[in-house]
């Protein structure tokens, strides 16, 4: 009877000690699995659609703004210009030619995912192009949705925290390259430069192909948050268009800046909205 009494203490011992070691095992498989990652460079990253080509794209704002949500994508200009058609036409009123442009709708394809990195599918949202700057290449797009929000949004690299990014920061390219699932790839922010306007580049060296265009690029900031700190725009070539992947140009955060403000959409910065006080003249 003691011989079973002691058995059964030892097997009660072991279940405890298995059950210990299991949630143990569980736990450290789930603090390996780089969750902010994934929640904070991944899931703001969409796949834009215009016509028969695609791009990348990010979302930097989804919350509620004159009284409906609105939804924005950064992207590049080069991204949607097939969707931007500038003509000359006849106006009998005014009796000469005149320009009219016309924005046509774009896809924009966010990614649901299963166990954080597997991609099972997309829903799918139109978006009207609401600004576009061609010499920074960047454009944004607005989701026509403005019932809802988007649950993953992007931080952007704010103004006055610190005297960064700087050069040797490990960086993320983050895009939905040849059409595919948005992929990360890894490098370092590597330099700055300016392009044929004079307007700010950055250099990464994160490899960056065809359709991450318009995508996103991160650091890991001393607030301990990935922020995005450009829009991946374009790459080196040699010779007859060999292309250097690992040397990408980034329009960085500083043009962001100025794009966002001049189009009226610094509130995605965090601007004040200046409100218009009409005076009574009577």
């Amino acid at each position: 009877m003691r011989f079973l009494v002691a058995t059964s203490c030892m097997v009660i011992a072991l279940g405890v000690m298995i059950l210990i070691a299991t949630h143990k095992v569980h736990s450290e498989e789930k603090n390996s699995i780089p969750v902010q990652q994934h929640l904070e460079m991944l899931y703001p990253t969409v796949l834009v659609a215009v016509g028969s080509g695609s791009g990348s794209g990010t979302v930097i704002f989804s919350d509620m703004h004159e009284d409906e949500y609105a939804s924005l994508v950064l992207t590049n200009w080069h991204v949607v210009r097939s969707a931007i058609t500038v003509l000359e036409e006849w106006d009998s009123q005014k009796q000469q030619k005149i320009e009219k442009e016309t924005r046509r709708p774009v896809k924009i394809e966010i990614f649901e995912y299963n166990d954080y990195s597997k991609s099972i599918g997309t829903t799918g949202r139109t978006a009207a192009i609401v600004a576009y700057d061609k010499k920074r290449d960047l454009a944004l797009l607005r989701i026509d949705d403005r019932e809802r929000s988007i649950d993953h949004v992007a931080v952007l690299y704010p103004e006055n925290k610190d005297s960064g990014p700087w050069i040797f920061q490990k960086a993320w390219a983050v895009g939905a390259g040849l059409g595919k699932p948005p992929f990360p790839t890894q490098g370092l922010l590597s330099g700055f430069a300016k392009d044929s306007y004079g307007n700010d580049l950055i250099l990464g060296s994160a490899p960056i192909i065809f359709g991450n265009s318009g995508g996103s690029g991160y650091v890991m900031s001393p607030r301990g948050t990935y922020e995005l700190i450009g829009v991946p725009s374009m790459v080196s070539a040699y010779g007859w268009g060999s292309v250097v992947s690992h040397m990408g140009w980034w329009r960085p955060i500083s043009e962001i800046r100025i794009f966002l403000r001049e189009n009226q959409y610094g509130f995605v910065l965090g601007d004040e909205i200046e409100e218009i006080i009409e005076e009574d003249t009577e």
